[in-house]
C-alpha cells in the first residue's frame, strides 16, 4: 500500500462562485426589505431576498396569474432552493421574511376559534359514529341492511368534509400525501419555506419505499389537476393546485439531488431557481441592528394587502384568478429575452446541456415579474406590469442562470466527475484505508448500472491523486480485483 509520502497534493475539484445577486436589483419593498434583513443577521443579499418572494408567492397563488395572450399565461407560484453552508442563520432569515404569514394564520385561527372547537368536536362525535357504523356491519347480514349503512356513512363522511377547518398558509416538511390533503383544505394552495432540505429526501422516496414520488410536486408548479388514491380514506382531488417551495440547504443537497436521475428526467431540477450566494462568514459585522420597524411594517401591510384582497368569482362560484398583463415595452423585452434564450438551448450553445432548467427560464422570469409587480402595488390588477420592472426581472433572470450553471456543475453534468464525486462522498460516509472498485459498484450502482461508469469516475479521483491502485496481493487462481488506496489528506482536508 503506498505511503502518504508517495500521494501528491490533492487537486480539489474547482470551487463554482456565480456572481453575487446586486442588492435593490429591482426598486421597492421586497428588495429594501431583504437587503435590510441581510444586513441585521449578516446573511448574503440572496437568502432573504427568495424566501421574501417565497412569502409573496404564498400569498398570491391561485389569486393571480401573469397574462401575455389568450392562450398563455404563467401562475405566480415559485420553486426555489438556495445554498448555504452551516452556520449561515438560515432559520433567522426563514422566520423573518414569513413572520406577517404566521401571524395572518394566528389571527384568522383566534377569529375562527369558536367555530374550529364546534368542527373539532363534531369531527370526534362523527368518527365515533363512522366506527360504530363499521362496527355494525358484523351483525347484518341482508344486502339491504349494509347499503343502509353505506349511507348513512356516507352522509356522515360528506358533513365531516364540510367542517371548516384552521386556515394555512404555510407547510411543514411532510409526506406528499399529507401534503396533498393540506392543499385540499386550504383552496388547493400551500406553501412551505423552510431552512432544510429534508423535502427532497421526501420527494426522493423516504416515505416510499425508496421510490421517487415526483407527480403532486410537479403537477402543484404548473397547475395541473391531482389525483391521489389513499387506502384507508377518501381520494385527494385537486383540480388547479399552487405549491410554493423555497428550501434552503447545505451544499450536499445538490449531491444527494444528483444522485437520483429521476429529479432531472422527470423536471424537478427544471423548475427550480437556484441561488447560490457567496457566505459571508468570517466577514459579518458584530456591530448590527435589527431592521427598521417601518421595514417590517411596509413589508407585513405589502403581504396583508394581497392576502386581504377578495377572489374573485366567476358566475359558477369558482375561483379566477386575477390577470396581470404586460405593458407593450415590458412585453417587447420579455419576448426579445425568451428570443435569446431560444438560441441559447440550441445544441452547443450555453444552455444546451441543461435544456430543461433553460426551457422555463421566460416562464420563470415571468412569475417573478408578476410577484415583484404585486409587491408595488395596493390594486395591482388595475396596472400592467411596467417596462422597468420587467427589464430589472430579465437581468435578475439572467444572474440566476449563472447560478443554475453552477448548481449543475455541482451536481455533474460531466458524468465522469459526477461519479467521482459520488465515490469520494461515499469514502468519507465510510472512511476505509483502501477498497475495490467492485466494492464501489455495488454501493452506487443504483445509479450507475455498469462499470464503466465507475470505472470511469476513478480514473479522475486517480489522476487527481485522490487515489492510488494497488496490486492484488492474494494468491492462486482467484480473478484480480481492481484495489485501491486512499490518499490520507481526503480525510484531512474534504467534508462532507
Amino acid at each position: 500500500m503506498p505511503n502518504p509520502s508517495e500521494f501528491g497534493p490533492i487537486v480539489h475539484f474547482e470551487a463554482t462562485s456565480p456572481p453575487p445577486v446586486p442588492h435593490g436589483i429591482i426598486p421597492g419593498i421586497l428588495c429594501n426589505y431583504a437587503e435590510a434583513v441581510a444586513e441585521s443577521i449578516q446573511v448574503p443579499f440572496e437568502l432573504p431576498l427568495i424566501n421574501a418572494l417565497g412569502a409573496v408567492a404564498a400569498c398570491a397563488q391561485r389569486k393571480f396569474v401573469v397574462w401575455v395572450h389568450e392562450q398563455y399565461a404563467e401562475p405566480v407560484n415559485i420553486f426555489a432552493l438556495a445554498v448555504l453552508p452551516p452556520g449561515e442563520r438560515k432559520s433567522a432569515v426563514k422566520d423573518a421574511c414569513r413572520f406577517p404569514l404566521l401571524q395572518w394564520e394566528k389571527e384568522e385561527q383566534q377569529k375562527a376559534s369558536v367555530a374550529l372547537r364546534q368542527a373539532h368536536c363534531e369531527r370526534q362525535v362523527q368518527e365515533e359514529a363512522q366506527k360504530a357504523l363499521l362496527q355494525s356491519v358484523r351483525s347484518f347480514k341482508s344486502t339491504e341492511e349494509r347499503h343502509e349503512i353505506a349511507k348513512k356513512l356516507s352522509v356522515l363522511k360528506a358533513e365531516q368534509a364540510a367542517l371548516p377547518v384552521a386556515p394555512r398558509l404555510l407547510a411543514d416538511d411532510a409526506t406528499l400525501e399529507a401534503l396533498a390533503a393540506l392543499m385540499a383544505e386550504q383552496n388547493q394552495r400551500i406553501a412551505m419555506l423552510e431552512a432544510e432540505g429534508g423535502f427532497f429526501d421526501t420527494l426522493a422516496g423516504r416515505y416510499s419505499n425508496g421510490v421517487p414520488n415526483l407527480d403532486a410536486v410537479l403537477k402543484s408548479w404548473s397547475g395541473e389537476a391531482v389525483r391521489i388514491d389513499r387506502r384507508h380514506a377518501e381520494p385527494v382531488l385537486l383540480d388547479n393546485p399552487a405549491l410554493t417551495l423555497i428550501l434552503t440547504a447545505q451544499p450536499d443537497i445538490l449531491s444527494g439531488i444528483a444522485e437520483y436521475r429521476s429529479f432531472r428526467g422527470r423536471g424537478m431540477l427544471g423548475r427550480l431557481l437556484f441561488f447560490l450566494p457567496q457566505s459571508r462568514v468570517g466577514l459579518r459585522n458584530t456591530d448590527i441592528r435589527p431592521a427598521p420597524d417601518f421595514l417590517m411594517q411596509d413589508y407585513a401591510q405589502m403581504l396583508m394587502n394581497i392576502l386581504n384582497m377578495s377572489w374573485r368569482q366567476g358566475a359558477d362560484g369558482e375561483f379566477i384568478p386575477y390577470s396581470l398583463k404586460l405593458d407593450e415595452e415590458a412585453r417587447l423585452a420579455w419576448r426579445q429575452f425568451a428570443s435569446e434564450t431560444e438560441l441559447a438551448l440550441a445544441e452547443g450553445q450555453s444552455l444546451a446541456d441543461m435544456r430543461d432548467w433553460g426551457g422555463k427560464l421566460p416562464g420563470q422570469a415571468l412569475r417573478i415579474a408578476g410577484l415583484y409587480h404585486l409587491s408595488l402595488h395596493s390594486r395591482p390588477q388595475e396596472y400592467a406590469i411596467a417596462a422597468s420592472t420587467m427589464q430589472s426581472v430579465l437581468n435578475l433572470a439572467r444572474i440566476l442562470t449563472e447560478h443554475a450553471k453552477a448548481a449543475y456543475g455541482l451536481m455533474g453534468a460531466d458524468d465522469a466527475l459526477s461519479c467521482a464525486r459520488a465515490i469520494i462522498r461515499l469514502l468519507l460516509r465510510e472512511p476505509q484505508e483502501q477498497f475495490t472498485a467492485r466494492a464501489v459498484f455495488e454501493r452506487l450502482k443504483g445509479r450507475w448500472k455498469k462499470m464503466a461508469p465507475i470505472n470511469a469516475g476513478l480514473a479522475v479521483l486517480e489522476e487527481r491523486e485522490f487515489i492510488a491502485p494497488l496490486v492484488d496481493d492474494r494468491v492462486g487462481k482467484r480473478k484480480p480485483r481492481n484495489l485501491y488506496a486512499v490518499n490520507p489528506a481526503l480525510y484531512r482536508e474534504c467534508h462532507l
